[in-house]
């Protein structure tokens, strides 16, 4: 079992089978930007409803999110002959996918 996963498995039996911070941290871009599954939301909502830790990091990562946008460049839209390349490796190595 890697160290990840072991952190995983103790962290939800320390959170009594519900999600952890180590839940937090994964799926951090899928809450933040409203794309998990209602059951996920639910359990990821009651472990940062209860942890100041957990709180306080996803709210960094907005932030940081907001400033991007913010102060980021301009979108630039990307040469066709670059989207062209990008396509042909992604076709030839679809285990990537």
């Amino acid at each position: 079992m890697s160290v990840s996963k072991f952190r995983t498995v103790l962290d939800r039996i320390a959170h009594f089978g519900g999600y952890g911070c180590s839940d937090t941290e994964r799926l951090l871009f899928e809450f933040v930007e409203g794309d998990l599954d209602p059951e996920t939301k639910r359990k990821l909502e009651m472990h940062i409803s209860d942890c100041p830790p957990c709180i306080k990091y996803i709210e960094g990562y907005e932030r940081t999110i907001a400033l991007t946008r913010e102060h980021g460049l301009p979108p630039v839209e990307m040469p066709s002959e670059l989207q062209d390349k990008l396509q042909q490796f992604i076709r030839q190595n679809p285990e990537l996918r």
